[in-house]
């Protein structure tokens, strides 16, 4: 799912662009953009939870995940 949202963020958030390059047809990627909303909590369309979702995409590639497993908590 963090290929989605950072294509879709690379994109402008403009779905026909997102599909496309992700070659996929529009309805998949809202299906996949509605199911990390009901996931998550946070609306990748909406302005005010697509910074949250950014950030969090932005920290994964930071961190590797999740090809690099993260340490356990303390």
């Amino acid at each position: 799912m963090l290929v989605n949202l950072e294509t879709n963020f690379d994109t402008g958030g403009v779905a026909t662009e997102t599909a496309k390059r992700l070659h996929l047809g529009v309805r998949t990627l809202t299906y996949r953009l509605d199911q990390i909303k009901a996931l998550t909590g946070y609306n990748p369309t909406d302005p005010a939870h697509r910074f949250t979702l950014e950030a969090a995409v932005l920290g994964a590639k930071v961190l590797t995940w999740p090809e690099t497993q993260l340490p356990a908590p303390a």
